[in-house]
């Protein structure tokens, strides 16, 4: 018999696009949740249809590989919330809901009559959140905001890349995904909120703090400290140079042995403890200004071995060090397979092939995530959903027929 899990009964509506909101929907799914998706008749999710040229054949087929990455587990019905029929079903819907979430732009929710407040009247035990660029106040409350103009907003892209680059974004939507799961504890607290008090609330989630909140250290060292980052690449915020990116025989391998005990392991793993042990290079502040010539003496100790070789000489002498992989290396590593991150759906509907998808990045000991249903097609639901409600397979014809749904 399966462990009940975390989230088992709980109700939840989502009207949400792209990554960051569909993503934190996606956990509370994994762990119990009936996510209901809200989708826009015809067009559903932008991700249905975007993607790379190497996925083009899932796009067409309106089920893209970004939808896929965390569509399982969820159910799609689709309304036009422009329609007074469609919010009235969406107000029905939310009468015995649990959660709400939302990645409008702020305000649109309430043009459709289905803002917070109404929402409350009908449900006072409703958690509603909203994810949006800069949250639900502050003079940029309205504004369009993706992860790229985040990380730019946020002061992260001003750390990224070299003096040659200039700023450079990170490689893939880690803003978004933070927020994801930023939202994810966010509602988890609300969640334990109401199951001590009875009370509903209103969660509001912003993109700009998140990425400002995972930056805290270096944050610190502006606001406290008075430091003043430039562009590093893949040097050290510290500035000693025993954490960096280094070129080996076949490729690169990143190392972090900024520490004393990982500095000297380091040292003794490359045959040249003699640079540690020099007068010269005794403190932190040496090592900085030294650094160069260090670096000098390193690279050609990397460049005679694969960076294969240095990942397993390094890593068991207790420094931490891995090779620069490849994503499609990453996803094989027998690390990552020994942990069950992805699991495999047979014959998706819609697709008629196999997909991998990611589960969770975290272990529950009593009540583990777990996949039971692929990503639907746009709209698989609506006739279950909406008859589930009350509505006759004629009320269905007609709300279709509308443009409603």
């Amino acid at each position: 018999m399966q462990a009940q899990q975390v989230f088992s009964g709980l109700k939840v509506l989502t009207v949400a696009k792209v990554y960051a909101a569909p993503y934190a929907a996606y956990q509370l799914a994994l762990n119990g949740a009936d996510v209901i998706c809200i989708e826009e008749p015809g067009k559903g999710d932008s991700t249905r249809t975007g993607g790379t040229t190497a996925s083009a054949d899932l796009a067409k087929q309106g089920m893209g590989a970004a939808f896929l990455a965390h569509g399982s587990n969820k159910r799609s019905l689709t309304l036009n919330l422009r329609e007074a029929q469609a919010q009235e079903i969406f107000r029905k819907l939310a009468r015995d809901a649990d959660v709400i979430i939302e990645n409008l732009r702020t305000g649109d929710m309430d043009r459709y009559g289905l803002g917070y407040d109404v929402i409350r009247e009908i449900n006072p035990r409703i958690i509603y959140a909203s994810l949006t660029g800069y949250g639900q106040t502050g003079p940029k409350k309205r504004d369009a905001a993706i992860d790229t103009v985040v990380q730019a907003a946020s002061g992260l892209m001003s750390l990224t890349g070299t003096p040659e680059s200039g700023p450079v974004r990170a490689g893939v939507t880690v803003i978004d995904y933070q927020a994801g799961l930023s939202l994810t504890a966010a509602l988890s607290m609300a969640l334990y909120h109401r199951e001590r008090t009875g009370e509903g609330q209103r969660v509001d989630v912003s993109m700009l703090e998140t990425a400002l909140s995972c930056m805290s250290a270096v944050v610190s060292e502006v606001q406290n400290g008075g430091f003043s980052p430039e562009l590093l690449g893949n040097k050290s915020a510290s500035g000693t140079p025993l954490s960096d990116c280094m070129q080996c025989k076949d490729g690169h391998i990143m190392i972090a042995a900024s520490g004393g005990a990982r500095r000297r392991r380091l040292f003794e793993a490359l045959g040249r403890v003699d640079i540690l042990d020099d007068p010269r290079n005794a403190t932190n502040d040496q090592l900085r200004r030294n650094a160069r010539e260090i670096y000098a003496e390193l690279e050609p100790i990397f460049r005679q071995r694969a960076a294969t070789e240095w990942e397993d000489i390094l890593n068991k002498a207790g420094v931490p060090a891995m090779r620069v992989y490849s994503v499609s290396e990453a996803v094989e590593q027998p690390q990552i397979k020994a942990r069950g991150l992805y699991h495999v759906f047979d014959d998706v509907p819609g697709i008629g092939r196999s997909i991998s998808v990611a589960s969770v990045p975290y272990k529950l000991s009593k009540s583990p995530a777990r996949l039971h249903s692929p990503p639907p097609q746009l709209g698989q639901h609506s006739d279950e959903i909406l008859g589930g409600l009350g509505y006759s397979d004629a009320d269905i014809r007609a709300l279709r027929d509308a443009g409603a749904i």
